[in-house]
């Protein structure tokens, strides 16, 4: 490993104080204590004051926080601040589709924490080695051949419209397109994921890790 990257500042957000007990003593215990710089946030909004008022290299990242964004808006947000942070999302959540997404946006690991203490060490080994780090639990297979990536790019546009509660008309008028293409887009979305009604889009998209979609713009 390039001893250039130590010591290592590591920013780790989690608004569970256990987690960054267990995280930080095994960290100490894997690189040394003399290589590693840790501290750490439990909320959105106080991680985003900590990257504006200092640098840090690498952040272990909770994708559910209190404060005013979580999720990918909030790494999104982290990455816009300091476009060099190497992120690991450290999370609960298993979906194949929501670690590919984030991989997209820039994170640089995806772990579960059911898969413990050991394997996130390993994930932050690999970060700072400049390797992208993906949990064994994760197939991200699964997601490359989740039905929602069958879908035409103004199929899945109108899917996330509807869930966010706008109506056909309001959509054709948004996206310049006419009311009858927006019509057909709907009816061939619902098929194609197996769904009866737009009522059954929101769940669909939580049960499948996609409800990350309502909260940001995609372009």
């Amino acid at each position: 490993m390039d001893e250039s990257q130590f010591p290592a500042r590591i920013l780790i957000a989690d608004d569970h104080p256990i987690v960054f007990v267990a995280l930080a003593e095994m960290l100490k215990t894997a690189f040394g204590q003399a290589r590693v710089v840790l501290d750490s946030v439990a909320d959105g909004d106080s991680l985003l004051f900590r990257l504006q008022t200092g640098a840090w290299g690498y952040l272990v990242l909770d994708l559910r926080m209190p404060g005013r964004l979580s999720g990918a808006p909030l790494l999104q947000a982290a990455l816009a601040m300091q476009p060099s942070l190497q992120v690991m999302i450290y999370t609960v959540m298993e979906y194949p589709c929501l670690a590919q997404a984030l991989l997209d946006l820039g994170a640089r690991a995806f772990v579960s924490k059911s898969s413990g203490s050991p394997v996130a060490i390993d994930a932050i080994s690999a970060v700072i080695a400049g390797n992208v780090y993906v949990d064994p639990r994760i197939d991200l297979e699964a997601a490359r051949k989740h039905p929602w990536y069958q879908l035409t790019s103004g199929e899945r546009e109108v899917m996330i419209a509807l869930a966010r509660g706008k109506n056909l008309q309001a959509i054709a008028i948004d996206s310049n397109r006419s009311y009858k293409t927006i019509t057909v887009h709907k009816y061939n979305a619902l098929r194609k994921l197996g769904l009866r009604s737009k009522s059954e889009i929101g769940y669909y998209l939580e049960h499948h890790g996609l409800d990350y979609l309502l909260q940001i713009e995609v372009a």
